[in-house]
This record gives structure tokens, sequence and C-alpha cells, in this order.
């Protein structure tokens, strides 16, 4: 038999055919050698990680629920296990616990799950079972972080519906991905203060760090917001702690912030873009009427996108779909105003045959992608610690070149000069800025850790080791460093800056850990908005009574659920 000329199962007969175990695909068993190569394709490499992750993680699922639960019965345990999964399950998918409570679905899992036999209720899984899924997922948690390199901290404050102060701390650990370079952040707790100031945010981000046991020499960044008690917390604190690590700001705000530049210098599109979305949120049926519109005259059938102060290039958005369809707006109000008297919808239509709407819309149709594409970009979760100095650089040089277009409207002019001003300032890093990027230097110097750079960008030595505070006290860093910069011509400038420096760890082990750490320093605080959303999920109106103990639980394990 074929299959036995391989070791460890990797593939299995069935009748006169040979399949691989991994992929449950037939393979030509003909030939061996066409059995080897299909071993090493990369999708069936990708198929047996897949399956050998899968395998590890029950397997530490059940050692951790082991020593969770004690000793117990073989049945015992494994019922223990079971609910403990369901529980787990749950909140993972952020369905209340109080569903098990339905009859049919009851009736249903007991008679599916003969392991767990007569199902608790809702009130006795929240008091016995979640605890231990939670202390199953936290001791997994830090087995994770304590198996990176050097982790970065993200956090962000919200008040809640219960007006309570809520502040997330996440970890985000050394991307070491090759295949896919991405960096991935996981919630640490989800902590209610009693008020928030840079010494309650210092303390609760400490305190964490010391629950998971990682080591202050460990961070490589605490990212925030631009607020006053975040920049204090590490001026004042931190910044004494985390000796390697390094002040980021998030870079989205800032982009965002740009956005409202435009908001306000283009009054005239606003007041269109809050007329039209007053009109379709003040009469539901208008939705209906203005598809069918649509319909008549051939247009696709969508709906204007609803600005939102909270989502991001929304009013952007709304503006240039309202430049694509003004002229069918025009008609479309007009036949609404018949046997109307609203006011309302007499300024709507008038806006949309303006010449000023019109004219502005247009030069927002030429400059917006630009801007509206660098804020997709940068509030991703892509590496880019390399990249963010030289694109907003560009995107400074492009802002100015056209803020002295004489084409260009006045009210344009003024966004373009005023969005250029408040990046300018941004980058310059000076405390006398409002709002402004401290890590603007590390990002600087980060450019080094792109091989394609070198080639056509000077960057010095001494500027990146005076910049990465993780040179230091790390002398042999420094050589590497010296070596690397020295024999650019002999790099793989092609690949990835991750990929590079994965392969690279033999031959520069100290600098390869350094660069590493610094490519995963996140330029924005976006999971830590994300996960405020999830929090909003989590505690909706029908869930307004979660304890405190328990909300954090619940919306761990809901956060974390596709990490670990």
């Amino acid at each position: 038999m074929r299959a036995k000329e391989f070791a460890d199962n990797q593939f299995h007969a069935s009748g006169d055919r040979l399949f691989c175990s991994t992929c449950n695909i037939a393979v030509d068993h003909t030939r061996k050698d066409s059995c080897g190569k299909h071993l090493e394709t990369q999708g069936r490499k990708r198929r047996y990680k897949s399956l050998e992750e899968s395998l590890s993680k029950k397997a530490k699922l059940q050692v951790s629920l082991s020593e969770a639960l004690g000793q117990r019965s073989e049945a015992e345990l494994e019922k223990e296990s079971t609910l403990v999964s369901l529980v787990e399950a749950f909140a993972a998918a952020n369905i209340p616990l109080h569903t098990l409570d339905n009859p049919k679905l009851r009736m249903f899992l007991q008679s599916n799950m003969k392991s767990c036999g007569v199902i608790p209720w809702a009130s006795n899984l929240r008091r016995n079972y979640l605890p231990k899924a939670f202390n199953v997922h936290v001791r997994n948690l830090k087995e994770l972080l304590g198996g990176s390199r050097s982790v970065a901290i993200v956090c962000d404050e919200t008040t809640d519906r219960e007006d309570r102060y809520i502040l997330n701390v996440l970890a985000i650990p050394c991307c070491e991905e090759v295949e896919e370079p991405t960096l991935k952040a996981f919630l640490l707790e989800c902590n209610v203060l009693e008020s928030t100031n840079f010494k309650t945010v210092s303390d609760a981000v400490l305190k964490i760090l010391q629950r998971y046991e990682i080591s202050p020499l460990r961070v490589s960044a605490f990212v925030t917001d631009n607020a006053t008690y975040m920049n204090k917390a590490w001026k004042d604190s931190l910044k004494y702690i985390f000796l390697n690590g390094t002040h980021v700001t998030c870079t989205a705000h800032l982009l965002n912030l740009v956005c409202e530049e435009w908001v306000s210098s283009f009054r005239t599109v606003n007041k269109l873009v809050c007329s039209i979305k007053r009109a379709f949120t003040a009469c539901p049926a208008r939705k209906a009427r203005f598809k069918q519109f649509l319909r008549d005259n051939g247009k696709i059938e969508k709906l204007p996108p609803v600005p939102v102060l909270t989502r991001w290039n929304s009013w952007f958005r709304a503006a240039l779909f309202h430049a694509e369809y003004l002229e069918n707006y025009h008609e479309f109000f007009t036949k609404e105003m018949e046997g109307s008297s609203s006011s309302s919808l007499s300024e709507t239509r008038d806006l949309c045959a303006s010449p000023c709407v019109e004219t502005q819309l247009a030069q927002l149709r030429e400059y917006a992608p630009r801007i509206m594409e660098a804020l997709t970009k940068y509030e991703s979760n892509e590496v880019s610690a390399h990249l963010v100095s030289e694109d907003m650089a560009l995107l400074i040089e492009w802002l100015e070149v056209f803020a002295a277009h004489e084409g260009n409207l006045e009210v344009t002019r003024i966004a373009l000069q005023k969005s250029a001003e408040r990046l300018r300032n941004y980058l310059s890093g000076e405390a006398t800025a409002k709002f402004r990027q401290p890590a603007a230097d590390f990002f600087r110097a980060c450019r080094v850790f792109d091989p394609s750079n070198l080639s056509t960008t000077e960057i010095p030595a001494e500027f990146v080791i005076k910049n990465v505070r993780w040179f230091e006290d790390d002398n042999l860093a420094k050589a590497e460093l010296q070596l690397y910069l020295s024999r650019p011509e002999e790099l793989r400038a092609s690949l990835h800056p991750v990929e590079f420096w994965v392969n690279a760890a033999p031959r520069f082990p100290n600098l390869a850990g350094i660069a590493l750490s610094c490519l995963s320093v996140p330029v924005n605080s976006v999971a830590a908005e994300r996960s405020f959303s999830q929090y909003s999920g989590v505690l909706r109106d029908d869930r307004r009574c979660i304890k405190s103990g328990n909300l954090s639980m619940y919306n761990m394990l809901y956060h974390n659920n596709e990490g670990i």
C-alpha cells in the first residue's frame, strides 16, 4: 500500500483511491513522487498548520481545564469540560446565557450533548462555569503573550450607558507571521475606573501587566489617543517604567481631524449633507419612494450613506454620493414637495439646484479620495510603522502643492492649507503642538527596517540608535546595524520587512529582534475603538443589569474569540 510508505498517517486508502489525511482529497498514487509533491504544496502546508494549531489548542484547553477543575472522575471532568466549553462558546458569540433557559433549546442540547446531562440554569452557569471559562482563557492568553519577544499596549477610555468610566487595555504581540503580517490585538481587561486621570490610568495599566506577567522591559509602545491625561500618564509615569517603549498617538485620529477641516470649510455642502440626512431619517417611507424613483430612471437602487460623527470617512462618502445623484435629487425632491408645504424639503431642493453646491462637490470629488485612502489605510491593522512617516510627508507635500493651484475655490484652498498645517504640526512632535505625534522621530527611524528604503534614503545609524530605545544597552545590535547599513546591495529588498527580518535572524540575531519589535508597533489605537464597539454589543439594552465583574469576562471572551 502506498499509504504505508509515508509516516504519521499522512495518507489513507479508501477503496482503490489514496487520500491526503490533511486535505481529504484524492491524490495520484501511481507514483510516489506525486504524493511527495502534494505534501510540499502551500495549500497542504497551510491546512496542516491549521490542523496542528487546532489540536494544540484543544490539548491546552483539556490540560487547563484539568488543572482548573481539580481531580475528578473522567465522566465528571467531561461534563464540566463540556459545560465550560458551552459557556465559552456562548460568550464568544455574544449570546446571553439566559438563552439556555429556553425549553426548546435546552431539550435540543440535552438530547444532543449526552456528556453534559442536565444543563444547569443560566444563573448556575454564570456563577460556577463562567469564571472557569474565563480562567482558562486568561491562562491561554498569558501563554500566548509570554511567547512574544515584545508587546505593544493600547488603551482608551469611554463612558458607558451606565455612566461608568471604562478603560480597555489591549496587548499587541510582536508580529512574526510571514504569510499574513498583521497586528492582532487582545483585550487584557475591561476596567471600571472611579475617575479618569493620569494616575488611575497608569495604576490600572501596571496592575494588568503584573497580572499577565509581562515585564515592563518587553513593552515596545504605549498607544493612545491624544487626551491630556494619556500624555501625562506617559510623560510623568510610564516613560520611566517602559524603558524600551515609546509613546504613540493615533494617526487615524489625526486624519479624521483633517477630514473635519473639510467639513468646516465646505459649509454649503455640509448643509446639503445634513438636509438630505434629515429628509430621509424623518420620513422612512421616503426611502422606498427614492429607491422606486431610481429604478424608474434606470439607476442602481442605493440609499444615501448616513454620515455619523464616530464613523470616519462617512461624511466624505455621503458628499461623494450626493455629487453623483445631485440631478436626481432635484427632480425627486421637487416631486416630494407636491402636496407638501415642508420648508426643509424646499431647502433641500434649492440646495440641490445651487451652482455653489455643484462646484464645491466637483472639487470634493477631485480631492477627497486621496484623504479617504490615507484614513482607510491607517485605520487598518497592517504593519505600517516603517511607512507612516514617509506617507504623511508625501500627503503634506500633495496638500501644499494643490493648495497653491489657481483653479481651486477659496474654500478648497483653505481646507488644503489647514490640512497640511495640521499634519505638519502633528509630525513635528513639538510639545507646543495641540495634537502631536511624540513618536515622530521613532517612526522616521523605523524606515531603516525596510530594506527597500536603503537604496533611496540615507538614514544615519546615529539617528536610529538615538530614537529607538531598544539600542541603548545593546552594543551587539548597534554593531549589527552598522553591518546591515553598509551592504544594502546584498539585501533582499523585495520581501515584506517582517519576512525579511524573520529570515535575517540567524545573521542579525539582536537587530532582527529589535526590528520586528519596532515594526510591530501600531500606528493607531483603532483596536481600542473597536473593542468599545464590541463592548456596546455586550452591554445592550436587554443586558444592562450585568455585574461589573461578569461584564469584563463577557467582553474579553467576546473580543478575543478568534485569536486564542
